[in-house]
């Protein structure tokens, strides 16, 4: 029972309920968000534009693309939820910290910075990839501008939902290249690791499962769901026999029968039976133990024999890749695959280690308008007159992965023809988005492809000798498109099934050989040659910097 005179309880009794107040606040963040920007609003620099990039340092499984998702929560977070509540206030307000020495406790926020917050609005500037489109390590995924606090306040929402949707599809698409294109199922509510198995569910099917057993993933999104009948159904009568004939009338339309309560062989003889004493047809079976392959085969047999060729066999069992693809390689039988524990916890690589790093720091004085206007001049080839228009920061490491790209980025991607007619994947070119412009395509996103302008030399990150020249008049888009402005919402909040459709486009523009389970080819992703060069330059300074002794104060 709730004790309504806890200072823990949020409602009483009668009118307690769950909900997603994780997407309903701006408090959807890490405390050293809010800890740095009472920091930076006391010395009056939490207002400072600045540039942020959300990336992947490496793509996930062990292959050479990720399959991005979760910007659709982000956007309808931003649009309709991000805002400092009461409550939200009040724990600002009744956040202590302790001195160690005396044990007196400290206000953490300040009652300026707490009223600057409860009052503020969004003022970010956001260019992401649309849900859907395909990333590669180092590419920015999302691109956040705008005052400093509010760029911090974002990260962990987005890292959050980055991570976990964009890891789920990732592996669903790989799925569904074993199976070649064979349904699979999501049967894993029972032991996913969040409440209500939403958000695996979700990012499934945006990578593309065909449907769910979970009942709320049909409501909330419209996910179709799938299922028959456990070995409870089976195991209440004394005959199995009776349990198929059973739910043959009550379910003549949905007959997919579990046939592994007792003896697999025989259930499926059983189930055929019970169909054909019915009048019904024998929709499927489902295997849920054994050796998955021989049974299958033995299955096929039989319902082929009983003139039910038509006949789905469903596997399920703790299936993954690994286990699938034996199966398909011992000639097995099955069309239809039920996926759960290790698809809804990721088991083969649990987290996708997306990060959020600072890009480039605006000169302080500089509005909004200013910061477009000079970049505007640049983008056509003229310098900015104020030389502290912007600062391009890098952030070091001894790990190579970690050593971040400075300055505001934007992404090109080059599209090729294939032999059938369509459109592929051709390469990316990490860039400067504060150079002139090299492509002719105004907007961003995959709905304005251009020609280059230029030649570029595209350089990877760690190899300068496997460069790539891109020559002028190449098609290429820009995978960024312009999302929020200023804080307001100027796209399209779109369902999961218009994701969805983007990523089938997407999984279809991306050669095969890039989508192989096992050394798969490595797409080419490079930084521009310019870029590349002042990067180099940058890690170099910092290093002789940061190596120079420094000066021994004088008592």
């Amino acid at each position: 029972m709730v004790d309504i005179n806890s200072k823990y309880a949020l409602r009483d009794t009668d009118s307690y309920y769950e909900e997603p107040l994780a997407h309903k606040s701006a408090m959807w963040s890490d405390m050293y968000a809010l800890t740095m920007s009472q920091a930076f609003f006391t010395q009056g620099k939490h207002d400072v534009n600045t540039t942020f990039h959300a990336y992947i340092r490496k793509e996930p499984f062990g292959g050479s693309f990720l399959l991005t998702g979760g910007q659709n929560i982000i956007f309808e977070w931003l649009r309709d939820h991000w805002e400092f509540d009461e409550r939200d206030i009040e724990n600002m307000r009744n956040k202590v910290t302790v001195d160690p020495d005396t044990g007196k406790e400290h206000r953490v926020y300040s009652d300026d910075f707490i009223d600057f917050v409860a009052n503020s609005k969004c003022e970010l500037t956001i260019d992401a990839m649309p849900e859907g489109e395909i990333a590669f390590r180092d590419e920015p995924i999302y691109r956040v501008h705008g005052p400093l606090w509010q760029c911090l306040m974002v990260e962990a929402a987005i890292l959050n939902a980055t991570n976990s949707q964009s890891l789920f599809s990732t592996l669903a698409a790989r799925l569904k290249e074993v199976t070649n294109g064979e349904p699979i199922l999501e049967f894993g509510l029972r032991r996913a690791q969040c409440i209500g198995g939403l958000e695996p569910t979700r990012g499934a099917y945006l990578g593309g499962i065909d449907g769910t057993s979970n009942n709320l993933a049909e409501k909330h999104y419209g996910i179709p769901t799938k299922g028959t009948f456990a070995h409870a159904f089976v195991m209440m009568y004394e005959d199995e026999m009776d349990a198929f004939k059973e739910y043959a009338e009550a379910m003549p339309y949905n007959g997919v029968f579990l046939v592994d309560t007792y003896d697999t062989v025989e259930g499926v003889k059983r189930a055929v039976q019970a169909c054909k004493e019915k009048g019904i047809k024998l929709a499927g079976i489902r295997l849920d133990s054994g050796d998955l392959a021989y049974l299958s085969i033995e299955a096929r047999a039989i319902l082929d024999d009983a003139g039910f060729t038509n006949a789905n066999i469903v596997a399920s069992n703790d299936l993954e890749e690994e286990s699938i693809q034996q199966i398909k390689d011992e000639g097995g039988k099955v069309n239809v695959w039920g996926v759960g524990t290790n698809l809804v916890t990721s088991r083969a690589q649990p987290a996708l280690g997306a990060v959020y790093k600072l890009g480039a720091v605006y000169g302080s004085g500089l509005t909004q308008a200013e910061i477009d206007a000079t970049r505007k001049l640049i983008k056509q080839g003229q310098s900015p007159n104020d030389p502290d228009f912007v600062r391009n920061v890098i952030k070091m490491s001894q790990d190579e992965v970690k050593v971040t790209i400075p300055g505001e980025l934007d992404l090109i991607r080059y599209l090729c023809p294939a032999a059938d007619g369509s459109l592929r994947f051709d390469g990316d070119t990490i860039l400067q988005n504060n150079a002139p412009d090299p492509v002719a395509a105004a907007t961003g996103g995959r709905d304005a492809v251009g020609k280059l302008e230029r030649d570029i030399v595209s350089v990877p990150k760690g190899n300068i000798t496997g460069q790539m020249r891109f020559q002028t008049g190449v098609s290429a888009y820009r995978p960024l498109k312009r999302i929020f402005n200023e804080g307001v919402f100027v796209s399209e909040l779109e369902t999961i099934h218009q994701a969805r459709d983007r990523a089938m486009e997407s999984l279809a523009m991306l050669d095969p050989s890039h989508k192989r389970r096992l050394n798969p080819h490595i797409y080419g992703v490079g930084i521009e040659e310019s870029l590349y060069q002042y990067r180099q330059g940058r890690m170099g300074s910092i290093k002789q910097k940061v190596r120079a002794p420094h000066p021994v104060a004088k008592p």
